[in-house]
Formats: C-alpha cells, sequence, structure tokens
C-alpha cells in the first residue's frame, strides 16, 4: 500500500492536477478568509468554510476522474489487478494519495484561527467544527468520486458522473421539498443521500456526532462499491470462472442495510449524547434556569408548531427539540396550515401564520408568534434588517409558564401625556411578556379610577398631569397598588410640577435637575451624562447586582428622598446610586455648558428607588431614555431586567424564569488595514500561486525527459 500511495502521490505533484486542486482550493478559501475574517473581523472560521464547500462540486472531478478510470483504459491496473497486493490496500492507497494531496487546503484553514487570534478573542472551538466540516465533507467527495471512476474507462464520463451525483446529493434537500406530502416515505429516503443538509449543526457550531457518522458512513459504503467494482474486474482478468454477482448484489445490500441502520441507531440516541454546542454564545444549549422550572412541571403541555419540520429555521428546531427531550411533559407536533387551515381557531382567537406556535395545556392556549423567537435589528444607512439573537427558549418558557397557570397578572400603561407606549418601549415589554406579565393601555383622561390592575406602569410623560390625574394614581396606589414609574428630562425646560409631586405622600421627589458623574468608571464613553450608577441589591436589582452587570442611565434627574420621614411603615431604598464626584445642574438651558459650576448641587443622587409602604410597592426611576431599545441593548438588556425583576416582585402571581435573548452577536477582531493587505496577499494570491506555477514546473520538467 505505501508503493502504491508514493507512485499515486507522485503521479500528482508530477502533473498539473494535484496543483490545480490544491490551488483552486486555497484560492477560494482565501477569498472568502479576506472577507469575512480580515476584513469584517468575524471570529470564526464557520462563513469562510460554508461558502467555499461547494467548490468540491467542481473540483472533486478533476483530482479522481483518472485514478481508476485511466489505468483501466490503459490496462495498466492489470498489473495490479494480477498481484498479490491485496485489493483493500490497493483501494486504500489510492484514498489516502487523494486525502494527502486535501491535506493541504485542510492544514491552511486550521492557520486561519490562529492568525486571527493575534489580533483578539477568536472563538476557537466554533472554528475548528468548522474545519472538522471542511475536511469530513471533502473526504466523502473525494470517496464518491473514487467509486466513480472504478465504473468506466472514460475519465470525461467520470468527472461528469462525479460532478453530477455531487451536485444533486447537494441540492438533495431542494429536490425533496418540491415533492408532495404524500409521497413522505420518498421523501425520506432521498433525505438519506441529503449531504448538504448535515453540515448545518456543524455549521453552526455543533458538533453534531450524528453528522460525523453519516459523513464516515458514506465515505466507507464509497470505498467498499469500488472494492466490488474492482472485485469483479478482477475476478474477470484471472482465469477464475466463479460469478460473483450474486455475492456482489448481496454484499451491497447488506453494506447498505448496515449504513442506514448505525445511521438509524445514533439518530434514536438523545441529543445530549449525539450535540455537543461549541458555539460561540452557546446558543443552542437550553439555560440552567429552563431546566430548573422543567424539572418542577407537572402538567402536560403540547406545543404545535404552524410548520413542517424541515421548514422551521434550525435554531428554533433545535430548540424544540431539546424541550421535547428534556421534559416527559412536553410533545411538540408540526401541523401544516396548508392541509389544515382551520387548525389554530380550535384553540385561539387570533390569526397564525406558518412558524407560530400554539402551546397547549388543558384549557388554556397561547400563542407564540414566529416574529418574535428572534431579535433584530434595523441598519437605517441601508435600512436592512439583520438577525442579532434567539428568543426561542424565553418565548417558550413564557408560554409554558402562563398556560399551566389559571391566572394572570395585568399591567396598566398609561397614555395621554405624551408617555412611551408599547411600540416605543417593545424589547422591555417583550421581557415583561415573557415574565406573564400581560400590559394593557389606560388613558386617565377617560377613565374615572385605576380598576382590574396589578401593576401600573407610568412611562416618562411629555406633559404634566392634571391634579385629577395625580389623584387617580395615588388613589390607587394608597389602596395597595403597585407601580413601575418612570421620569425623564425635559430638553425644553418644562417642568412637570405636578407628575413630579406625584409621590410626595412617600417623601420623595423628582428634581428638575440633570445630574452627571465625572468618575471615569461610572459613566458610558466620552459622556458624563451617561451614567453607570453603582448598583444596591433590592428587589429590582438582584439579577443585575448578582450578575455584577452595568446600568445605562442617560440623562438622569435626582430622586430627593426626605431622610426625616417618621413613617416607620415606609422604606425607600436606593436601586442605583451615582458617585461622589456626581452634580446636578439646575435650570440647564440648550447651548450651557456642561462643567461643574459654583452652584450645582453635588452628589451623590439616587436615580433608581425601590419604594414600600404596607402593600404599596413602587419601583422608580429618573432616566426615560434608559429603557429604550438601544439603551437597553448598550448593556446587554440589564436595564430592562430590573424592571422585569421589579413586576416580578410585584405581581400577585408566581411566574417562571425569564430567560434573555441568546445573542448571535459577536466580539470581532480588529486586524489593522496593512495586516489584512498581508495576508490577503500570501493566502489569496502568493500560496495558490506558488503551488499552481509549482506543479506546471514539475510537470513540464518531467515531460522534457
Amino acid at each position: 500500500m505505501k508503493a502504491l500511495l508514493k507512485k499515486e502521490l507522485r503521479s500528482y505533484l508530477y502533473s498539473v492536477t494535484g496543483a490545480l486542486f490544491i490551488a483552486v482550493n486555497l484560492l477560494v478559501l482565501g477569498i472568502y478568509f479576506t472577507a469575512y475574517n480580515l476584513t469584517d473581523g468575524y471570529p470564526t472560521v464557520n462563513f469562510t468554510v460554508n461558502s467555499a464547500i461547494a467548490v468540491f462540486l467542481f473540483i472533486t472531478p478533476l483530482l479522481t476522474m483518472r485514478i481508476i478510470s485511466e489505468e483501466q483504459r490503459t490496462r495498466t491496473d492489470q498489473l495490479l489487478l494480477s498481484s498479490p497486493m491485496p485489493l483493500f490496500s490497493m483501494i486504500m492507497g489510492k484514498y489516502l494519495a487523494l486525502l494527502v494531496i486535501f491535506m493541504v487546503p485542510v492544514i491552511t484553514v486550521s492557520i486561519y484561527p490562529l492568525i486571527m487570534g493575534i489580533f483578539g478573542k477568536v472563538s476557537y472551538s466554533e472554528s475548528y467544527v468548522a474545519v472538522l466540516v471542511y475536511f469530513l465533507f471533502g473526504a466523502a467527495c473525494l470517496a464518491i468520486g473514487l467509486f466513480i471512476s472504478s465504473l468506466t474507462e472514460n475519465q470525461i464520463i467520470a468527472a461528469v458522473l462525479t460532478f453530477t451525483t455531487l451536485f444533486v446529493t447537494f441540492m438533495m434537500n431542494g429536490i425533496a421539498s418540491l415533492l408532495p406530502d404524500s409521497v413522505s416515505v420518498i421523501k425520506r429516503i432521498l433525505s438519506l443521500f441529503d449531504m448538504a443538509k448535515r453540515l448545518d449543526n456543524l455549521i453552526n457550531g455543533i458538533l453534531d456526532v450524528r453528522a460525523v457518522v453519516y459523513y464516515l458512513t458514506v465515505v466507507i459504503l464509497a470505498l467498499f462499491l469500488t472494492y466490488e467494482s474492482i472485485q469483479k474486474r478482477r475476478f474477470a482478468v484471472s482465469s477464475q470462472t466463479v460469478k460473483l454477482s450474486a455475492y456482489s448484489v448481496a454484499a451491497i445490500f447488506v453494506a447498505f442495510a448496515a449504513a442506514v441502520g448505525v445511521n438509524y441507531l445514533v439518530l434514536r440516541l438523545p441529543d445530549d449524547m449525539m450535540q455537543y454546542d461549541l458555539s460561540q454564545n452557546r446558543v443552542f444549549t437550553m439555560s440552567k434556569e429552563s431546566e430548573e422550572y422543567l424539572d418542577g412541571l407537572e402538567k402536560d403541555v403540547k406545543i404545535y408548531v404552524m410548520s413542517e419540520k424541515d421548514r422551521v429555521e434550525m435554531p428554533v428546531a433545535k430548540t424544540l427539540d431539546r424541550f421535547e427531550e428534556y421534559s416527559d411533559h412536553i410533545s411538540v407536533e408540526y401541523v401544516n396550515l396548508a392541509k389544515n387551515p382551520q387548525f389554530a381557531s380550535d384553540y385561539i382567537d387570533e390569526t397564525v401564520v406558518g412558524g407560530d406556535f400554539i402551546v397547549v395545556c388543558g384549557e388554556n392556549a397561547v400563542r407564540v408568534a414566529s416574529s418574535d423567537l428572534f431579535q433584530t435589528e434595523i441598519d437605517y444607512q441601508t435600512f436592512s434588517e439583520t438577525v442579532t439573537g434567539i428568543d426561542a427558549e424565553g418565548q417558550i418558557i413564557s408560554a409554558i409558564a402562563r398556560v399551566t397557570s389559571d391566572e394572570k397578572t395585568v399591567m396598566k400603561v398609561v397614555s395621554g401625556h405624551g408617555e412611551f407606549g408599547m411600540s416605543e418601549l417593545s424589547m422591555m415589554f417583550s421581557y415583561l411578556k415573557k415574565a406573564g406579565i400581560e400590559p394593557e393601555e389606560i388613558n386617565l383622561l377617560t377613565e374615572e379610577k385605576i380598576d382590574d390592575c396589578d401593576i401600573l406602569m407610568i412611562a416618562a410623560p411629555l406633559e404634566d398631569y392634571t391634579e385629577e390625574d395625580c389623584k387617580k394614581v395615588t388613589d390607587y396606589l394608597k389602596d395597595g397598588g403597585k407601580a413601575v414609574i418612570i421620569s425623564g428630562y425635559s430638553e425644553n425646560g418644562k417642568k412637570l410640577t405636578n407628575f413630579n409631586n406625584l409621590l410626595k405622600d412617600y417623601k420623595v421627589t423628582i428634581s428638575s435637575g440633570l445630574v452627571e458623574d465625572t468618575d471615569k468608571g461610572h459613566y458610558y464613553g466620552d459622556n458624563p451624562l451617561y451614567l453607570l450608577p453603582e448598583v444596591y441589591d433590592t428587589p429590582a436589582s438582584k439579577t443585575v447586582k448578582l450578575q455584577n452587570r452595568y446600568v445605562f442611565m442617560p440623562y438622569s434627574q435626582a430622586i430627593t428622598v426626605d431622610e426625616d420621614s417618621s413613617d416607620e411603615t415606609l422604606q425607600v431604598n436606593d436601586i442605583l446610586r451615582t458617585t461622589q464626584d456626581s452634580y446636578m445642574k439646575n435650570n440647564l438651558k440648550k447651548g450651557d455648558s456642561l462643567e461643574k459650576a459654583d452652584e450645582d448641587t453635588e452628589g451623590p443622587f439616587t436615580v433608581g428607588a425601590y419604594i414600600t409602604k404596607g402593600d404599596t410597592k413602587i419601583a422608580l426611576f429618573s432616566s426615560a431614555m434608559a429603557f429604550t431599545d438601544d439603551a437597553s441593548r448598550a448593556v446587554g438588556d440589564a436595564n430592562i431586567t430590573m424592571i422585569s425583576d421589579a413586576a416580578k416582585d410585584m405581581a400577585p402571581v408566581s411566574a417562571g424564569p425569564v430567560i434573555p435573548v441568546k445573542s448571535y452577536g459577536t466580539e470581532y477582531v480588529t486586524i489593522p488595514d496593512a495586516f489584512v493587505i498581508l495576508y490577503s496577499l500570501i493566502f489569496t494570491v502568493l500560496v495558490p500561486l506558488v503551488i499552481f506555477l509549482a506543479g506546471v514546473v514539475l510537470w513540464w520538467r518531467r515531460r522534457k525527459r
């Protein structure tokens, strides 16, 4: 086998074929490496590999078309067939020669993460799973090419058949999707030949043992078929007259059955044995909070997915699989809306679209919109929408908590004075819904009093409240009400006198000044108005405090607390407080200097407070902008986590855990332009060109002999 391996390697090295195969691979890899990793700074090579992998369809036939078919055409194969060398050794010698040539681009792509690691943090685990994808897919393609080369004496036919076979297997998922559902058995059979579908998990950073087994099975099966193909020819060359047709057919049948059986076996094994989440942000791993909640689940829950399973986004389908596998109380069923357009009407009154969920427990049912399963951001320069995170786990846990409880918590959101509404604070209200809190709008101008309200939300009014509006709020609070109140600084100097005195019965007032903090560790960027205050331990801040996270409070007012209150039932605890280096600008006008002046009030200042008096609970924050989507993203949703924790503490009904959005965000690698140009030239131009020219020189020198 070693002698044959050396012979095949020499034939590739002394011809342009091997050099061309390596050069084309490196050229394509280099182009995508430059685009995704060097220029954009993406910290893994999975996009590079995923984009470059299709090149195997075109260059595999180039490398494999002559490896056996040429010897059959020239009859030089008879020397091998009649030699004492075991046939398996002969096939392995040729296949290993192909792999040795292929290892040059594999080793090269393995160097890419190491280069990026010089300039920043790189997800090595996710990157090398992608390298494994590249190797396995390439090895499978080469094995198929080797087998097809053994079927014909014509190199062109071998090349065309190899390309056609690889193209069909690569596009099999799309081909199968064109078939009607009535031939589901045929679709399942076709899925056995779908080589591209198995890439999904591996490319996304999941070490999927099932996919690895599948590609290894393809390699072994292709090599076995090559063995059977040559075996028949070998006995035809010898003087033996034993016919092996029946034996070959039986052996091939057994081989296919064994391959299907092995893959079926690993398919039946649980995901936690077969799949390991090595993605950068572990987006496919169920959180401990979800596991603890599901451990205590006692009711049976059915999740109906308004789509066929193969059309559900892979991360969502993976999350559903993990829920169903983790708990015996959860089952998932996929519904074809085209066949069952009225299915949802049996459970809910809302209109559903493809990809929505209906979560059912007994008589209770809720809809989870497919649009809520992912977090997106809009680039206002290009007006394009980008997916920045997945919220499938959080939405499912929230839906399960709601349907397994017979009670709900209602939050009345005040409108009519220019307050932020549910659309402006979409992320915050999404968090609240996940906490089992249902927001409903209320207008104090039209309501006589605040009724049927578990929590009141006042989100930064622009216009002052009337005395009558204030009385409605104070009456609600005196009756043991719960409230989240957000105030906001007015740039136009408009004073909200009534609103700012709304909590005077609780010895708390909101000043009209604007707070700055000059402690460099307590403001964001270069702006001392972008406060990063100290976080104190309260029911509203327990998660943020425990996780030692920053809270972002831009343009905050000071909350003044009367320390001389003699009411022992009243407690006012700081949630957020600035440092000793802070000061408050009073009567600030547009264009005024932000530098500290003698008349400025010195800090520290409270900018978030948790107030309790008897059954009354109030979470008060003094920054209107703090709970907008952009401000929340700046500190990883810590701001709205506080609102969620406060609401959960106030809610009369215990809800499930609030699972935050699992971010797709990555810490990009910053590579100086000089190095981008240098490495781009090396891997895209220099290395492929040198290898190709070396192959041409060796071929020319051999030809001149």
